[in-house]
């Protein structure tokens, strides 16, 4: 006869390969004989939660308050049902109030540590989530890093210390120096690892063997930069490979089509997926993901390749010594400044990614000014960009162009309580939500433009696919030069276009060109025809001209290393 634990251990095991149906099939066929079973009826909650089954799933979690009415999973089943809902401020409430409960009960019963400490980092990092996602970015990292404490495994703080990095991005320069040492907490977790290669360790292919890794290698805006590196290679000379951590679509489908080698390691564990990369021989290795979702620096921490490198799908340090070279430009990283990252910088003559839009887009359509007799500022970046720095300065603009409207875009404004939150932000940095207009996200985005006179970058954590996108769509974008590697990437990608006069080296300055734009009709009207053809014929959409400077550095990169 079948235990209450095999049953649990198989439901679990279908929750974790996300085949929900079969998890909740699993745990009702158990539930129709022992009905009180709480943790059975738990796998069945999250099941149902998963397949958008909220309602179902409120009555489980009914059932098992009933059974065991501090149950920590039923506590954590409805935030994520607020979440899914879109209630971000109910969310955080019940989220705080669960972090509070569950540390007194670990105090209280010290017995009950290990089962609860599970639920305590779970928690802490969907706090992190949503308070980035409101804009609360210092006590987001914060709660982040408790999350990765708590955790005690080397994968699952390695995740936590990662969500913490990337939210790092999301604060103000000269806020960040509180959290200068987390690279290297994030180091220390590898710090054990013994290199499968090592950077004098070459293999003396008579071609170069370079291998793609990313969780990415789908619909995602990284393949906009990524494939020319595919398709305009020289083949006399590489080999390309790449490593998916990530289930396949069409996009996916359409790479594997490319002249290149193609492996799937979505689900296996990084030191498997290194092995794989060491068996393959790669010569160099560039990771495209950093610390943003799903990453494989972990694989990277194995040393599968004597050459690796960082580029393209992150904007700042790894701070993993495994990974020596970032990709970089002459407009990121200026010659002779010192760089803010632990890699050694490499610098591209040009753009350090070359934009290819994945899908046809619309044709620019008039100024929206010339038919509704106001200018429209737009920022379509996530809104966990803009800090409130940026709303001081957006204020300033609003109150240069006393007529003009703001238009922005987030998943955070697909909820009544998402709006509501941005609308308190936006009226303590003194902005008047009647001049806001904020809109969740949508599939024909892009058509929006047409409703956008000007594009406002936010900083310093800039907009990249974002910005090429306003740009093609004859949107002109006004940024601000920052003081670091990714707050230069604006800045970057207008001086490639030949427009760098729109990177403001200061605030004010930001303002002036915003409000001289928008002042300025007929440069409007010339820039909406012009910027398509400009950006075609500019460095930024050059396709063998950019592969070109890539194999290059290659090139260099390999000579180097062979005499280490």
């Amino acid at each position: 006869m079948v235990t209450r634990d095999e049953v649990l251990a198989k439901a679990s095991r279908f929750y974790t390969a996300k085949d929900y149906a079969a998890a909740a099939e699993t745990a009702c066929i158990w539930l129709a004989h022992e009905s009180n079973d709480a943790e059975v009826r738990y796998v069945l909650a999250a099941a149902r939660t998963r397949l958008g089954a909220y309602d179902e799933a409120r009555a489980e979690i009914v059932r098992i308050r009933e059974i065991e009415p501090a149950h920590a999973g039923a506590a954590m089943q409805e935030i994520y049902i607020d979440r899914a809902e879109g209630k971000i401020r109910t969310e955080i409430f019940h989220l705080r109030a669960m972090i509070s409960a569950l540390t007194e009960r670990i105090e209280r019963d010290p017995e009950s540590r290990a089962y609860h400490t599970i639920f305590l980092a779970e928690a802490y990092s969907l706090l992190g989530s949503a308070l980035t996602l409101t804009g609360e970015t210092d006590a987001a990292v914060r709660a982040f890093v408790r999350s990765g404490d708590l955790e005690t495994t080397r994968e699952k703080k390695a995740v936590e210390y990662s969500n913490a990095l990337f939210a790092v991005n999301y604060l103000p320069e000269a806020a960040r120096g509180a959290y200068e040492g987390l690279p290297q907490r994030y180091a220390a977790l590898y710090a054990d690892m013994r290199p499968l290669r090592t950077p004098g360790d070459m293999y003396g292919h008579e071609k170069i063997r370079v291998g793609y890794v990313s969780p990415d290698l789908r619909r995602h805006p990284v393949v906009s930069f990524l494939y020319p590196l595919l398709h305009a290679f020289d083949a006399e000379e590489f080999e390309v490979y790449c490593y998916a951590n990530n289930a396949e679509d069409a996009v996916s489908r359409a790479l594997r089509r490319e002249r290149i080698v193609w492996r799937n390691i979505w689900g296996v564990p990084a030191a498997d997926a290194a092995a794989c990369i060491c068996g393959d021989e790669i010569d160099i290795l560039v990771d495209l993901s950093g610390h943003t979702k799903d990453n494989c620096l972990p694989v990277l921490a194995h040393r599968p390749a004597p050459v690796q490198m960082t580029g393209i799908g992150y904007f700042n340090t790894t701070g993993l010594p495994a990974v020596r070279y970032m990709l970089s430009d002459v407009y990121l990283d200026p010659p002779g400044t010192e760089a803010d990252c632990t890699e050694e910088v490499v610098r591209l003559p040009h753009s350090h990614f070359c934009y290819v839009p994945l899908s046809r887009m619309p044709d620019p359509a008039p100024p929206p000014s010339d038919r509704v007799g106001y200018v429209t500022f737009g920022c379509f970046n996530n809104f966990s960009k803009v800090t409130d720095e940026v709303l001081c300065v957006w204020r300033a603009l609003l109150d240069a162009v006393p007529d003009a409207r703001l238009l922005v875009k987030s998943k955070l404004f697909a909820g009544a309580q998402g709006r509501g939150a941005a609308e308190e932000r936006f009226v303590r940095a003194g902005i008047d939500p009647v001049r806001v207009t904020m809109r969740a996200f949508s599939k024909d985005y892009l058509a929006e433009y047409a409703e956008m006179d000007v594009a406002l970058d936010t900083f310093p954590y800039t907009g990249g696919l974002t910005t090429c996108e306003a740009l093609y769509m004859g949107v002109p974008v006004v940024t601000l030069r920052g003081r670091s590697h990714g707050a230069r990437f604006g800045e970057s990608l207008l001086a490639n276009i030949g427009i760098e006069e729109l990177a403001a080296p200061t605030s004010d300055a930001y303002v002036r060109i915003a409000a001289g734009l928008a002042a300025d009709v007929d440069t409007r009207r010339a820039l909406r025809e012009n910027l398509r053809p400009m950006m075609q014929a500019s460095p930024l959409m050059d396709i063998r001209g950019y592969t070109r400077d890539v194999e290059a550095a290659y090139r260099a990169l390999m000579t180097r290393n062979d005499r280490a």
